[in-house]
Parts: C-alpha cells; structure tokens; sequence
C-alpha cells in the first residue's frame, strides 16, 4: 500500500508543482483578473495591453477602476466625479501601481515615481513607477529625469494634493 502511494505521489507531485511554477505572482495586492474588462476610464484603453504600465484603484464594496498608466491614474484621482460618478476619494480602500521593472504590483502611496524620462507610456510622457528609491534613482540618472513620491507625482499631474 505504501509503494503504491509513494508511486501515485511520484507521479502526480511533479505535474502539480510544475503548474503550481507556471501560475503568475503578482506581489503587493490581488491578482490582476481579468484587465480586458476594465478600459481606463480616463482615455478608454485596455490597461492589459500595457503590462509595465498598468495601475489600478479598488474602491469600498469591491469595485476596481483599471488604468493604462500611472498619469491617467493620477489625472482621475485628481477629479474623480469627472471620470466616476459611483465613487469619492473617501471610497478608495487601495491603489496599485506595476513596477516598471519588476512588473508586479506594488502599493501606489508607497512607490517612486520618474518624470521627464525618455520612457514612453501608452499615450505618450508617462511616469514609470518603482518600489523603491534606489531603483528609481538608477533609472532616473540612466534615462533622465526626476524621481518623485506619491504626493508630488499627484500635484504635478492632476494639480492637486492626491491622498
């Protein structure tokens, strides 16, 4: 009995942990789902055609506002009852932004952002975003630029203090 099992295990086991490995890892919230349902509200582009450049809102009672990058993202925080008429600032339980390198999903609030880099987002001068200041650093002196935190990128963007 026991070889039979130690046989069924051997064979299952790495079929399991292969499919397991194949599963993608999106650290620092949920998994994405599925993007193609979500267009941005701001310029109406599918944010799963941009993978380095997605960012999404989740908002109380589990609504979620996908975008294309983290300027569009900053340009509805900054009016959302131009773009969401369900939704207030006071609704957004998280923010997420990819990390353009890394490409996993990392707290927004939290994250670095380059303005003025030679990077391009879907519609054209974007922000890249990064976990951390070192990283943005590097790749604000490699590509030029100016790294800035959350806050900043907000007022410079939208114009307004984004929270």
């Amino acid at each position: 009995m026991k070889s039979a099992y130690t046989s069924f295990l051997r064979s299952v086991l790495p079929a399991v942990v292969l499919a397991a490995a194949s599963l993608p890892v999106w650290a620092g919230g949920p998994p994405p789902g599925n993007s193609k349902e979500l267009p941005c509200p701001v310029c109406g582009m599918l944010s799963s055609n941009y993978p380095k450049w997605r960012t999404r809102i989740f908002f109380k009672g589990g609504a979620i506002s996908s975008f294309d990058s983290p300027t569009d993202m900053f340009l509805f925080l900054g009016d959302m009852a131009r773009y969401d008429s369900k939704h207030t600032e006071a609704d957004v339980t998280q923010i997420h932004v990819t990390d353009y390198v890394q490409r996993r999903w990392i707290e927004a609030r939290r994250a670095f952002y380059v303005s003025g880099s030679t990077a391009k987002g879907p519609m054209g001068d974007d922000l890249p975003a990064f976990e951390n200041k070192a990283d943005a650093g590097f790749f604000a002196r490699s590509a030029g630029g100016k790294v800035l935190n959350f806050a900043q990128a907000a007022k410079q963007i939208s114009g307004t203090q984004a929270k």
